[in-house]
């Protein structure tokens, strides 16, 4: 067979690859305990492939929280089961419910989602800017379109005094300092640090502390109990331990209890995994006529939050093509919005996904950074359950799946050919030839170059979203590429051999 039929090989079961996982998932739709029981089945067959320590899932159904699981382990080292009483720090999901903090505050007319952040926030100075701070709205940082850094904060608070928040902001706790980088309202780009600031308004305009505002008033109402933003003893014992993509367990980060606490809006809510499923339902109509906000919010405010107000950019937009306030909202194939928002921190991987039109919704929570595509199959199982159609997490990972077998099948048939046609005589070693000497030269220079991009920027970056197929995408990447570098150093015989 010549290079173009093995090549035609290789992008036919590219193909059939690609329709197959298209096609993954459960068959047909069953009553929830037959779906629970594949879970039963399912989750630590998934655990165990995806080196997953521990999982606690919840099934939200008509707005209700139906059903919730846990598997595998808490702390994997000291024998402690996960449970769904398990606490863990679900990360990112924590925008959700800081937004309805500050949706409270805008339905009291505190505030108004259009108001300029410089109205309310009164104890912190603004640094100086290349776009205009009054364009930093209330809706714009809810929405990551206000213009500021992504942020993240691994530092403790500074030793001098200076107040948790302040130093975040300021630039002072291990991320840049919050200012608007790009014209407020002219792009989405997420970020910790417009929660970070939003922390502070909700700090300045009540008069108390965020944690005690969060609790009391949006919380506890809405079922949401032991979930705290309080660091203490109950939560360190209680607190799933945290595991590295490398299985290494990662030290507890959030600073002592005796000490001042750390930004917290942003992704230091410590919940179980049925807390976050009420948090979910609250959005959803529930039963016996209860309205989307269970009193703690308005209807409409719950339907303004679910609203789009900017297209999402990058890997966001790979699950979402819109950001409302407080979570990503993503159009689904039947047409259903579906409301949606992850969790990625150092050792864990948090997600839930709600159709507030069709009442249904799932909160998944790990405690590894291996985590990510384990809720993508799980999301892939949900959805076809409820006969829904793949979430763009899961077409993503699904796809990503994809690509990896077509570049090894690829790397096969380039080997295959190579081999064939130096057995056969057709093909020698001559790498200094002057035959098409340039383009092998190109040929073989192009093949190290994406290597040495692999291996030196894209292996990090792909192994910290999808750890179990970075290595298998390497492998087929440098069989790929590898083989390029071979084929220049074997030209194609002459019936007179060019001499070197």
């Amino acid at each position: 067979m010549n290079r173009q039929g093995f090549v035609g090989v290789c992008l036919t079961l590219a193909v059939v690859i690609l329709a197959s996982c298209g096609m993954a998932g459960v068959d047909s739709p069953a009553p929830l305990d037959d779906f629970t029981a594949r879970l039963d089945e399912r989750v630590p067959t998934l655990m165990n492939r995806y080196c997953v320590p521990g999982a606690s899932l919840a099934i939200v159904q008509g707005g209700e929280t139906f059903w919730v699981g846990a598997y595998g382990y808490a702390d994997p080292a000291g024998g402690r089961a996960m449970t769904p009483e398990t606490l863990l720090r679900v990360q990112s999901i924590t925008k959700s419910a800081t937004a309805w903090g500050v949706m409270k505050l805008v339905e009291q007319g505190a505030i108004g989602l259009d108001d300029p952040i410089t109205a309310h926030v009164t104890t912190w100075e603004f640094p100086e800017a290349e776009h205009n701070w009054d364009e930093v709205t209330v809706r714009r940082l809810l929405s990551h379109s206000a213009g500021l850094p992504a942020g993240g904060y691994s530092e403790p608070p500074p030793a001098d005094g200076t107040p948790p928040l302040h130093a975040a902001l300021s630039g002072d706790a291990g991320a840049p300092a919050a200012r608007p980088i790009d014209p407020p309202g002219s792009l989405f780009r997420y970020s910790n640090l417009g929660y970070v600031l939003l922390e502070l308004l909700i700090e300045d305009v009540t008069g108390r502390d965020f944690a005690d505002y969060m609790e009391l008033d949006i919380l506890r109402p809405l079922g949401m109990d032991p979930a705290t933003f309080t660091w203490g003893d109950d939560v360190r014992v209680a607190l799933a331990t945290s595991h590295r993509a490398t299985g290494d367990p990662v030290p507890v980060y959030r600073p002592h209890a005796d000490g001042p606490q750390a930004p917290s809006a942003h992704g230091t809510l410590y919940a179980p995994v049925g807390d976050i499923g009420r948090l979910v339902a609250a959005g959803i109509p529930g039963p016996d006529g209860e309205p989307a906000g269970r009193g703690v919010l308005a209807v409409e405010s719950v339907s303004e939050m679910q609203t789009p107000v900017v297209e999402t950019a990058g890997f966001h937009s790979l699950g979402a093509e819109g950001s409302g306030l407080g979570h990503l909202v993503e159009t689904l194939g039947g047409g259903e919005r579906a409301l949606t928002h992850g969790g990625q921190g150092a050792g864990s991987y948090s997600w839930y996904h709600s159709v507030p039109e069709t009442g249904d919704g799932i909160v998944i929570l790990t405690n590894s950074e291996r985590g990510l595509q384990f809720i993508a199959d799980i999301l892939g199982d949900w959805t076809a359950w409820r006969g829904l159609s793949p979430v763009g997490l899961t077409r993503a990972v699904r796809w990503a799946r994809a690509f990896v077998g077509a570049l090894g099948l690829l790397a096969l048939g380039l080997a295959a050919w190579l081999v064939s046609a130096v057995a056969i005589g057709r093909r020698v070693f001559a790498p200094l030839a002057s035959r098409a000497r340039l383009g092998r030269t190109l040929l073989g220079g192009f093949g190290l170059l994406i290597l040495g991009l692999w291996w030196g920027v894209g292996c990090g970056v792909v192994n910290h979203f999808l750890p179990v197929y970075s290595g298998w995408l390497g492998i087929a990447l440098s069989g790929v590429f590898g083989m390029l570098v071979v084929t220049a150093l074997f030209p194609q015989r002459r019936r007179s051999m060019d001499s070197a």
